[in-house]
């Protein structure tokens, strides 16, 4: 008697226990979102600057960038942004969900980061098709809210950044880096039930220079006793030649100028020099400026390493019997550019 009357209650606690696993087990969710992100974020080429990072500022709205601060460039001229795609589609065609909700999605930073690229921050957004609800809050993870999608509907926004890109006292490589980011729809609680990841993308060279190594000199010149007279300094050789009755003093020796531009091995660079420039002195005397580099050169070694490259310019000028005399200078600027 005393264990049949014990069996009833323990049936009927399992029952209960039983009942309660049932009323917590999970729930289907009414919708199911996707996301998925195009286009990274892709600086390219970038001269690096050669002491501190430069940050470079992707306007999401346009895909152009700005240097906020640095003293590196971009030399691509491509569009950086990433376009993400959000997709909702309900359990059943009749549920309003999709149609009701608006949807919270939350951006930010990834750990990895690889060669010169520094860790994304400062995201911003723009709207594509989709209807961004409000001003975003916060930079790093940013967070924003868009108008319910619809069902079985993509809408599209636009993602831009501030990339920092390290320059050369950092002693991080050159070449490819990459930095990485997220994109999640979020619920109620902020936890994520959405997302996909991109990278960010650079190709750090270091900065260009170029550096004189020695003057343009003619020397010393006695005018011509008659007509004119043409002096001109070889840029390959060095040697000074005349023509007419002008003459040449030994000392001081005539230098050429001299120039070694420095930056990313195996690169190739170009060349601004001027083709005239003028000495001014008690008069003004117009030199035709000659060179032995080509247009575009390239730095020796390769990719990863420092490459340099050295040339040397010459020059011409014609005087006659009533140039004034005297000492004549000038100033020839050269510059250099990654192409």
């Amino acid at each position: 008697m005393m264990r049949r009357a014990h069996a009833q209650p323990v049936l009927a606690l399992l029952a209960a226990i039983a009942g309660l696993a049932l009323m917590i087990g999970p729930t289907a969710r009414a919708a199911t979102y996707t996301v998925n992100v195009t286009g990274g974020l892709d600086l390219g080429s970038v001269a690096a600057a050669a002491a501190g990072d430069t940050v470079f500022r992707a306007n999401p709205a346009t895909g152009a960038t700005t240097v906020q601060s640095g003293g590196g460039r971009r030399l691509s001229t491509t569009s950086v942004r990433a376009q993400v795609t959000v997709t909702c589609k309900p359990a059943r065609s009749a549920d309003e969900k999709c149609k009701d909700d608006n949807v919270a999605i939350r951006i930010g930073t990834l750990g990895l980061v690889t060669g010169r690229a520094r860790a994304l921050t400062n995201f911003s957004l723009a709207a594509g098709t989709a209807t961004i609800l409000g001003a975003p809050t916060g930079a790093n993870p940013l967070s924003a809210t868009l108008a319910p999608l619809g069902n079985s509907t993509s809408k599209t926004f636009f993602i831009g950044a501030d990339f920092p890109v390290a320059g050369d006292d950092s002693g991080l490589a050159t070449g490819n880096g990459e930095n990485s980011f997220y994109v999640y729809v979020v619920d109620a609680l902020g936890l994520p039930f959405a997302s996909d990841t991109d990278k960010g993308k650079v190709k750090a060279f270091r900065a260009l220079s170029v550096n004189k190594t020695a003057d343009l000199s003619f020397g010393s010149i006695q005018l011509p006793s008659s007509g004119s007279s043409t002096v001109t300094l070889n840029a390959s050789t060095g040697v000074r030649t005349l023509t007419g009755t002008a003459f040449a003093y030994p000392t001081p020796s005539p230098t050429r100028a001299a120039f070694t531009a420095s930056g990313e091995g195996g690169q190739q660079f170009s060349l601004s020099i001027p083709t005239s420039l003028n000495l001014v002195g008690p008069a003004t005397l117009p030199v035709t400026v000659t060179s032995t580099a080509p247009p575009a050169p390239s730095l020796s070694g390769g990719l990863g390493a420092v490459g340099s490259y050295s040339f040397t310019l010459g020059g011409s000028f014609t005087i006659t019997t009533t140039t004034p005399a005297g000492a004549y200078s000038g100033t020839l600027v050269v510059g250099v550019d990654y192409n």
